[in-house]
Protein backbone atom coordinates (compact mmCIF):
# COMPACT_ATOMS: atom_id res chain seq x y z
CA UNK A 1 0.00 0.00 0.00
CA UNK A 2 1.51 3.50 -0.92
CA UNK A 3 2.30 6.26 2.01
CA UNK A 4 0.88 8.67 0.49
CA UNK A 5 -2.70 7.39 0.55
CA UNK A 6 -2.51 7.36 4.40
CA UNK A 7 -5.41 4.84 5.25
CA UNK A 8 -3.73 3.15 8.48
CA UNK A 9 -5.87 0.56 10.14
CA UNK A 10 -5.38 0.91 14.04
CA UNK A 11 -5.32 -2.49 16.02
CA UNK A 12 -5.54 -3.50 19.19
CA UNK A 13 -3.68 -6.50 20.59
CA UNK A 14 -4.72 -7.58 24.06
CA UNK A 15 -2.84 -10.37 26.08
CA UNK A 16 -2.68 -11.71 29.46
CA UNK A 17 -0.55 -14.25 31.22
CA UNK A 18 -1.56 -16.76 33.55
CA UNK A 19 1.69 -17.65 34.85
CA UNK A 20 5.17 -17.34 33.64
CA UNK A 21 5.73 -17.47 30.04
CA UNK A 22 8.55 -17.35 27.28
CA UNK A 23 8.12 -14.13 25.08
CA UNK A 24 8.77 -16.41 21.84
CA UNK A 25 5.33 -17.95 23.24
CA UNK A 26 3.53 -15.29 23.05
CA UNK A 27 5.07 -13.58 20.04
CA UNK A 28 4.20 -16.55 18.30
CA UNK A 29 0.39 -16.52 19.48
CA UNK A 30 -0.17 -12.76 18.26
CA UNK A 31 1.17 -13.87 15.04
CA UNK A 32 -1.09 -16.71 14.81
CA UNK A 33 -4.23 -14.35 16.24
CA UNK A 34 -2.97 -11.68 13.75
CA UNK A 35 -2.81 -14.34 10.42
CA UNK A 36 -6.39 -15.95 11.51
CA UNK A 37 -7.92 -13.42 11.63
CA UNK A 38 -6.21 -11.35 8.30
CA UNK A 39 -5.13 -8.36 10.40
CA UNK A 40 -1.82 -7.12 8.69
CA UNK A 41 0.71 -5.51 11.04
CA UNK A 42 2.55 -4.64 8.15
CA UNK A 43 4.04 -1.09 7.36
CA UNK A 44 0.38 0.79 7.12
CA UNK A 45 -0.39 -0.50 9.75
CA UNK A 46 -0.61 1.16 13.22
CA UNK A 47 -0.34 -1.49 15.86
CA UNK A 48 -0.45 -2.09 19.85
CA UNK A 49 0.47 -4.68 22.02
CA UNK A 50 -1.39 -3.40 25.33
CA UNK A 51 -1.54 -5.00 28.85
CA UNK A 52 -2.43 -3.84 32.50
CA UNK A 53 0.46 -5.33 34.29
CA UNK A 54 3.80 -6.66 34.00
CA UNK A 55 5.03 -4.76 31.37
CA UNK A 56 9.08 -6.04 31.23
CA UNK A 57 7.94 -9.47 29.26
CA UNK A 58 5.54 -7.52 27.22
CA UNK A 59 7.44 -4.93 25.82
CA UNK A 60 10.16 -7.32 25.10
CA UNK A 61 7.53 -9.21 22.78
CA UNK A 62 5.90 -5.77 21.12
CA UNK A 63 9.90 -5.05 20.49
CA UNK A 64 10.53 -8.47 18.83
CA UNK A 65 7.26 -7.97 16.54
CA UNK A 66 7.94 -3.90 15.40
CA UNK A 67 5.03 -3.23 17.46
CA UNK A 68 3.97 -0.27 19.97
CA UNK A 69 3.35 -1.24 23.46
CA UNK A 70 0.92 0.31 25.82
CA UNK A 71 0.67 -0.45 29.99
CA UNK A 72 -3.26 0.40 30.37
CA UNK A 73 -4.78 1.36 33.60
CA UNK A 74 -7.46 -1.02 34.57
CA UNK A 75 -10.06 1.68 34.37
CA UNK A 76 -9.72 2.38 30.99
CA UNK A 77 -9.85 -0.92 30.19
CA UNK A 78 -13.00 -1.30 32.00
CA UNK A 79 -14.65 1.14 30.14
CA UNK A 80 -15.06 -1.67 26.98
CA UNK A 81 -16.54 -3.91 29.55
CA UNK A 82 -19.97 -4.02 27.63
CA UNK A 83 -17.94 -4.51 24.12
CA UNK A 84 -16.29 -8.09 25.22
CA UNK A 85 -17.67 -11.44 23.85
CA UNK A 86 -16.35 -13.47 26.30
CA UNK A 87 -17.76 -13.66 29.72
CA UNK A 88 -15.78 -15.25 32.36
CA UNK A 89 -17.36 -14.49 36.11
CA UNK A 90 -13.84 -15.10 37.56
CA UNK A 91 -12.32 -12.71 35.41
CA UNK A 92 -14.78 -10.48 36.32
CA UNK A 93 -14.92 -10.58 39.71
CA UNK A 94 -11.12 -10.05 39.43
CA UNK A 95 -10.90 -6.89 36.85
CA UNK A 96 -14.28 -5.67 36.23
CA UNK A 97 -14.22 -7.06 33.27
CA UNK A 98 -15.80 -10.32 31.35
CA UNK A 99 -12.38 -10.66 29.73
CA UNK A 100 -9.06 -8.79 30.24
CA UNK A 101 -7.26 -9.54 26.72
CA UNK A 102 -10.72 -8.77 25.23
CA UNK A 103 -11.03 -5.22 27.11
CA UNK A 104 -7.22 -4.56 26.96
CA UNK A 105 -7.84 -4.66 22.71
CA UNK A 106 -10.81 -2.15 22.57
CA UNK A 107 -8.90 0.17 24.87
CA UNK A 108 -5.91 0.01 22.55
CA UNK A 109 -7.49 0.20 19.65
CA UNK A 110 -9.65 3.36 20.63
CA UNK A 111 -13.15 4.96 19.60
CA UNK A 112 -15.17 2.52 17.91
CA UNK A 113 -12.90 -0.39 17.66
CA UNK A 114 -14.22 -3.93 17.32
CA UNK A 115 -13.25 -7.35 18.34
CA UNK A 116 -12.13 -9.49 15.16
CA UNK A 117 -13.57 -12.35 17.82
CA UNK A 118 -13.46 -13.78 21.22
CA UNK A 119 -10.22 -14.22 22.97
CA UNK A 120 -7.84 -16.95 21.94
CA UNK A 121 -6.28 -18.83 25.07
CA UNK A 122 -3.78 -21.10 25.40
CA UNK A 123 -2.93 -22.62 29.07
CA UNK A 124 -0.73 -19.48 30.11
CA UNK A 125 -1.41 -16.60 27.62
CA UNK A 126 -4.68 -14.96 26.48
CA UNK A 127 -4.56 -13.10 23.48
CA UNK A 128 -7.74 -10.99 21.49
CA UNK A 129 -6.85 -8.52 18.51
CA UNK A 130 -9.86 -5.29 18.12
CA UNK A 131 -9.77 -3.36 14.93
CA UNK A 132 -10.60 0.58 15.42
CA UNK A 133 -11.05 2.96 12.70
CA UNK A 134 -8.99 4.49 10.27
CA UNK A 135 -6.31 6.41 11.77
Amino acid sequence: MARDKAVNVRYGIGVGARKTFAARELADLVLEVAARFEADLGEATLAALATHEGGDEFSRVAEMLGMNFELLPLERVQQAKQHVLTRSPRIEAMFGVGSLSEGLALASAGAGARLLAPRIATTRLTCAIAKGEDA
